[in-house]
Parts: C-alpha cells; structure tokens; sequence
C-alpha cells in the first residue's frame, strides 16, 4: 500500500509541475546548446516588435497598417523575433565561457550606462517600444550590449563575429510550429 501511495504522489507532483509549467509559459519554443527559450520570452520580444513596428507606421506611412496585420508579415515578425533569440543566447554563451560573471556584468552595465548617460528617454521608450526602461535595459540595451563587448574580443583575436556565429548555430532546435532550423537561420515552413 505505502508503494502504491508513493507512486500516486509523485504523479501528483508531476502534474502539478505540468500545470505550473504550462500556465507561466515556461516551456521552450527553442533550445541552443540545451539551454531554453521561453515562449514567454518570445510572446514579450514578439510584442516588442509587433508595438514597434505599429508605431513606426502609425507616424510615417499610416497606408501599410493592413498589410502589417497580414498573417505573412506576423509570421516573418515571429521569425526574425526567435532568430534574434537565438542569436542572443549563442553570444550570451559565448561571453559567459570567456568571461567572469561579475566581470561580464560589469561591461555590460558600463555600456548600457554609457548609452543612456544624460538622455531622459523613459517617455519616448514607453511610447515606441512600450516597455519601461528598465525593461528596455534588460531586453534592448542588454542584448545590444553582449554583442559589442563579443564583437570588441573578435576583433582584438583577429577573428570574424559572422564566422563564429555561422559555426555556432549547429546545435539548435526549434520546438516552434512552422518554423525550422537550416543550420544558419530560422526559416518558416
């Protein structure tokens, strides 16, 4: 009895972990080199895009908003958005086997620093991209901040950015409906 107890437990607990698995979002749309990307980060970074192209529009060329609505548009949106997921997480990776964590940090945070030092931009962040600017620190300036500092290490080894990051794509797997991994890109089915 005490087995058969333990053993409806546990599929408890499983469940349960489903359930919480599921309704955060936490689930992968994509792995590379076995480390996860959210559906909930694509969902937040897919929005980003999707609340900046809209306002891009709305201000120069009001006349494109119902070709920008079209399903082809939304799925090539969702497929650059989990590209430049990936292609963050491979330099994040990269950074992190070269680096010491508190060292990384410490760049990243002086370059994120460095390109908002004196500008008062948290209106104009919120209105075209709709984040707050911490948001816009951690899922902007961030990401744009590891590339910099990886492209800066190429260059002073006398190596290629393009080449390392073609050769480093070769372990990743799209988990996402309709949308591939060819060995260099993301491309849709």
């Amino acid at each position: 009895m005490n087995k058969k107890k333990f053993i409806i437990l546990i599929l408890f607990v499983i469940v349960i972990a489903i359930v919480v698995f599921i309704s955060t979002q936490s689930y992968p749309v994509a792995l590379v080199n076995w480390r996860l990307i959210t559906l909930k980060s694509f969902k937040k970074d897919s929005g980003i895009a999707v609340h900046y192209y809209q306002k891009m529009l709305e201000t120069y060329d009001r006349n494109q908003t119902p070709v920008f609505h079209s399903p082809e548009i939304q799925r090539e949106i969702e497929r650059a958005v989990l590209e430049q997921l990936i292609k963050n997480s491979l330099i994040r990776q990269e950074l992190e086997k070269q680096m010491k964590s508190g060292e990384l940090k410490k760049m990243v945070d002086n370059k994120v620093q460095e390109v908002l030092k004196g500008k008062d931009v948290g209106k104009e962040i919120e209105t075209l991209y709709g984040l707050s600017l911490d948001e816009f620190k951690e899922r902007v300036l961030r990401p744009q901040a590891e590339r910099e500092i990886l492209v800066g290490r190429f260059f002073l080894e006398n190596k290629s950015f393009d080449d390392w990051l073609k050769e480093s794509k070769a372990k990743i797997i799209i988990l996402m409906p309709g949308l591939e991994w060819n060995g260099e890109k993301v491309v849709i089915k």
